[in-house]
């Protein structure tokens, strides 16, 4: 098993309860879990994510997520 910090932002935090919105999940995941999957198991439409960053890189859905990895999951921006 592998934990990874995961960080919401903007409309996005709306998917979380209380004080949850506030702070990184720590999620416990399957070894060789890829981005995509825990989007999946998050319950985020994929239309509501525009970026995903690991570690501060973007990567692909395929990426195999690693121990201690961080992802910041990013919506589309708002405004005009």
């Amino acid at each position: 098993m592998i934990k990874v910090d995961v960080r919401l932002y903007g409309i996005l935090k709306e998917h979380l309860q209380g004080d949850e919105a506030d702070r990184p999940l720590v999620i416990e995941l399957r070894n060789e879990t890829t981005l995509g999957q825990l989007l999946d198991s998050l319950e985020i439409p994929v239309e509501e994510v525009v970026v995903t960053l690991v570690n501060g890189s973007a990567e692909e859905k395929s990426y195999s997520l690693k121990d201690g990895d961080v992802v910041d999951v990013f919506p589309p921006p708002i405004g005009g």
